[in-house]
């Protein structure tokens, strides 16, 4: 029932939005009743307007030139419009004006334009037809905005619905052409924005932007001038967003770095005709960039030791600002991004603070202006011991760097005047989970989102900024549809399904780790396949991702290549250098042949790695030289420095074997691998006297148990270990049961040919009842003095639930469930992001899951959650397990996705209990050194996505059971539970796979 509602709703979806991503449709491409051709309309403007809708109308010019062929004529008009009697009669013309536009006025005043929906609101836009608004025009589409930037959305919204990408410059989306262009007979509103300030910051561009943008002026250095911002202001407009923190790296290649307001002294100007509101990062106070002071320093930058030189630093900033919109970043941190010197910082701030408040009336006299303070890193633990700003001071409430909101508003917090923000950076479910809970806890007046260098960030920035633009149309199971809407929109409707596809699949991989926090020990080579899995299929959906580039016109590449392939792409072949260094590694200390191919594969993946980068480098004739020239490959995790980015990239600990060399007489030349099982490594080192072997007695190749509700098939390898010029054949014993098969039965291992998968099958309508017990199945190997031989092990354990059972059996000593596979939940659940029943009640949550691929739970409505402890914790889901022996102790493990907690007055418990035991809430996070800081977890555990928790859930006898789930907060979303009953859970990042399910669920 869920997918059929889903694809109904993701149709109509798909139908009421068209190009424009979210927003109503005002123009087609078909004509209807009503409808009327604008693709050659003129377009009439009041020439007073303000000078950023000017700059958006040229904008339209050019992309209805490259739309339709011909670029519409711009009339700016002065004066009284009603009755132009030198212009020549018009068949169509469309009317551009903010709502106090003369032009506007005019039309409000003759009462054929309604205005008063949008006149005094912020940012919002509206769109209509009107027939014969002037003498001369037969048909009119009217987009009137309530203010500057609105009508600027307006005209920008205009472009997008008739194909031209936001991206047209920055990924080089080509507009999709059009013979006509119909407006539609109706009437739309657009706005007002939920987040009133919404923007990015360009962060750490050294070294990949900026020396792209010297490369662009043949240059060493070349500052970030009105150039570049022109094109950033431009697509920030085309996103409906107005913020910016700007560039503002230090730099020694050339000192000091860049700085907005001085590399380019129109830079201001410009933002400002643009439309687009200039702030500053947390540690860059009164609109002053650090590097200045770093260039024109006189003493420390120390209040302190230099308050009156930092203060008159200060006020040139505010004095410099002028008329210019503006956020102004108040505070101070300690030099180059440091906590700030001194015993009691507090104290120390809230001088400054009243030094910035003074500034502000010296200079500026009663004039309002915006300011805002962030609590980034320590500045957090300042909040809660109870600093705080002025109420007219927006608050931003930042991430911790990877992807969790640190602290959200709460109780008269968000009745602050100033409001509150935040920024973030992660993969698009987590993207939406965190800013979804800014919109229900009204962090509603600045998001910033880090983009470092704007590319390769084009889908979730622009995600992010639709979401703060329109939260309301926003939740989890619309995720693919806005992906296909946005693929159709940068690349048409032919391949915008699969193009979604390889999205949803990318932004999944990607959420379980971080690119830069993956290093070959990561996944578990050893252990539930789980590097080989994750290894096949990032080249899956690298392969998916080539293939669709052959098939995709030739003029969509360019930008295909900047959005699709690079990102995939270089994302397996990161994938495939690291877990390659760790296969090469596993395969040597095994003494296998493969291991050098293995390390030859990872050098010829490594320079691939830069063949792409190269290739992009080529792109339309060098346009992005250097945008992804940032090193990243760094294999080494326990080198000096960590925490900074690798300066070249590396390959390293590659492993090679003496291909030439015997293996040791005693155990022979043929290795066997039982998977989950470290017999090969242990014969890598070997002691005759004390080891026996022929057949191998103290680390035999034994697999795993298998039984009904374990994997179908277990595997074992077999691999070379010796002189590579001599061919091993081996071959199968007879198996002395009936009902199991191994496939293949014999075979020759060559210098090329070096390794051979075998398939393990139990046919279990055959096997006796109940039998518990270890087949051995021997295996021969020739030629050697003699034959060598051994055996290969199989636990076959033939244990039946009982008829009517429903739930999780165990297998090999654990069971793992994923957590929306529920038997039973009370109250019913409900939709994941809203239940307009009102009751408290768990609620799947879809594609929000690093450890699993039906995504979470979590407690929803979220707001009515959090307004009752009691209905929260008095919801639960319970999962139902079979144990097939008695245990002493039931262990478990909680995987929660990652979160900190926000609410310092709900913090964030869960309770895990067995066979109707009372609940025993436990809290998901320790207590901080200092209150606003970081959980002690968060230093070891935060790169992994998910809180591993651990539960002891006591004696537990053979037969069914019931654990119940319940948490206290909807922040709480839990992934997955690995019960382990007898020793059987296994080291590995992702947990065990989802076990078997039987029976039916509630």
């Amino acid at each position: 029932m869920r997918s059929g509602g889903f694809l109904i709703s993701l149709v109509a979806f798909l139908a009421h939005v068209g190009y424009g991503l979210l927003e109503d449709k005002f123009v087609d491409f078909s004509r209807v009743d009503g409808s009327f051709d604008i693709a050659g309309a003129m377009i009439l403007a009041d020439a007073e307007d303000f000078v950023g809708i000017h700059i958006a109308l040229k904008s339209l010019q050019s992309d209805w030139e490259q739309i339709t062929g011909t670029a519409p004529v711009v009339r700016n008009v002065t004066g009284n419009y009603t009755a132009p009697g030198n212009w020549t009669l018009s068949e169509s013309a469309i009317i551009v004006g903010s709502v106090n536009s003369l032009l506007v006025r005019q039309l409000s005043d003759r009462h054929i334009l309604d205005t008063s929906g949008i006149e005094r609101k912020w940012e919002m836009f509206q769109t209509t037809v009107i027939e014969r608004p002037f003498p001369a025009v037969r048909h009119a589409l009217v987009i009137v905005g309530s203010d500057k930037r609105g009508t600027i959305f307006g005209i920008h919204t205009l472009a997008e619905q008739s194909g031209q990408s936001p991206y047209h410059w920055f990924a080089d989306v080509p507009a999709k052409q059009h013979d006509a262009i119909y407006a539609l007979p109706q009437s739309t509103v657009h706005g007002p924005p939920f987040v009133k300030y919404r923007g990015l910051f360009i962060n750490d561009e050294e070294p990949a932007l900026t020396s792209w943008w010297a490369n662009q002026h043949n240059a060493s250095h070349y500052p970030l001038d009105t150039e570049f911002y022109a094109h950033v202001f431009d697509l920030l407009l085309r996103l409906k967003a107005n913020y910016i923190w700007p560039a503002m790296w230090a730099s020694s290649t050339p000192s000091p770095g860049q700085i907005f307001f001085t590399d380019d002294p129109g830079n201001m100007q410009l933002a400002d005709d643009y439309g687009i509101v200039v702030s500053t990062s947390h540690h860059e106070p009164m609109q002053r960039a650090t590097n200045e002071w770093n260039a024109t320093a006189t003493g420390p930058w120390d209040w302190r030791l230099n308050k009156a030189n930092v203060t008159r630093f200060m006020e040139e900033g505010i004095r410099r600002m002028s008329g210019n919109e503006s956020y102004v970043t108040l505070g101070m941190r300690g030099p180059s991004d440091s906590p700030i010197a001194g015993d009691d910082a507090i104290e120390i701030l809230r001088e400054v603070f009243q030094v910035e408040r003074n500034i502000f009336k010296y200079v500026l006299g009663d004039k309002k202006v915006n300011q805002v303070w962030t609590i980034y890193k320590e500045v957090a633990t300042y909040y809660a011991a109870g600093l705080s700003p002025p109420d007219d001071v927006t608050i931003i409430m930042p991430d911790d760097n990877q992807g969790q909101i640190q602290r959200l508003p709460t109780g008269n917090e968000s009745a602050r005047e100033g409001g509150v923000g935040w920024s973030n950076s992660n993969n698009l479910a987590k993207v939406l989970k965190e800013l979804l809970q800014a919109y229900w806890r009204d962090a509603n007046r600045i998001w910033v989102i880090n983009v470092g260098d704007i590319k390769p960030m084009e889908l979730p920035f622009g995600f992010a900024m639709d979401l703060a633009w329109n939260a309301s149309r926003f939740d989890f199971d619309m995720i693919p549809a806005y992906l296909q809407l946005y693929a159709e929109r940068e690349f048409g409707p032919e391949h915008s399904e699969n193009i979604a596809s390889l999205l949803m699949e990318f932004s999944h991989l990607i959420g379980m780790r971080r690119f830069e926090m993956v290093h070959p020990g990561t996944y578990s080579v050893l252990n539930y396949h789980e590097a080989e899995r994750i290894l096949a299929r990032w080249r899956v959906l690298a392969d998916l991702t080539k293939a669709l580039y052959n098939d995709i016109g030739n003029n969509l590449k360019a930008a295909y290549y900047e959005l699709l392939f690079y990102p995939i792409v270089s994302g397996a072949t990161y994938y495939a250098v690291n877990l390659g260094i760790a296969f090469n590694q596993q395969h040597a200390m095994e003494r296998r042949n493969s291991a050098n191919a293995l390390a030859q594969q990872v050098l010829a993946d490594f320079e691939y790695d830069y063949d792409l980068v190269e290739h992009f480098d080529a792109l339309l004739g060098g346009k992005w030289k250097h945008i992804m020239s940032q090193a990243k490959l760094d294999a080494v995790t326990q080198q000096p420095r960590n925490w900074a980015n690798p300066s070249r990239d590396m390959a390293a600990n590659l492993s090679f074997v003496q291909l030439r060399q015997n293996m040791q007489f005693s155990i022979g030349n043929l290795g066997i691998y039982a998977e989950e099982s470290t017999s090969p490594i242990n014969q890598g080192r070997w002691a005759e006297s004390i080891d026996l072997s022929m057949p191998t007695v103290g680390y035999p190749a034994t697999l795993p148990a298998m039984n009904p509700y374990g994997p179908s098939i277990r595997t074992v390898n077999l691999f070379m270990r010796g002189d590579y010029r001599i061919p091993l054949t081996w071959k199968l014993d007879d198996i002395p049961v009936e009902w199991m098969s191994i496939t293949p039965r014999s075979g020759t291992l060559t210098k090329e040919h070096y390794d051979q998968r075998l398939d393990v099958t139990i046919h279990w309508a055959k096997v006796p009842e109940n039998f518990n017990g270890t087949v051995d199945v021997g295996i021969t190997s020739e030629p050697a003095p003699y034959p060598y031989f051994d055996v290969i092990r199989v636990p076959v354990q033939n244990q039946r639930v009982p008829d009517g059972i429903q739930g999780f059996p165990e297998t090999a000593g654990y069971i793992s469930i994923e957590a929306p596979h529920f038997q039973k939940s009370y109250p019913k659940p409900s939709n994941a992001t809203a239940d307009l029943r009102g009751i408290v009640g768990f609620a799947h949550v879809p594609y929000l899951g690093t450890r699993t691929e039906s995504g979470s739970v979590a407690l929803r409505p979220y707001t009515n959650s959090r307004a009752s402890l009691i209905a929260s914790t008095s919801a639960y889901i319970e999962y139902s397990i079979y144990l097939f022996a008695p245990t002493k102790s039931l262990n478990a493990t909680v995987y929660i996705n990652a979160c900190l907690d926000t609410d310092p007055s709900l913090l964030m418990k869960f309770s895990l209990s067995l066979d109707g035991a009372p609940q025993n809430f436990t809290r998901v996070l320790g207590d901080p050194k200092n209150a606003g800081d970081v959980p002690p977890e968060w230093i070891t555990d935060v790169p992994n996505q998910v809180w591993t928790k651990k539960i002891r859930l006591g004696p537990a006898k053979e037969g069914a059971h019931t654990l119940r789930w319940s948490v206290n907060s909807p922040e709480v979303y839990l992934e997955k539970l690995v019960i382990d009953t007898g020793g059987g859970v296994k080291d590995s990042y992702l947990g065990p796979p989802e076990t078997m399910r039987v029976g039916s669920s509630d």
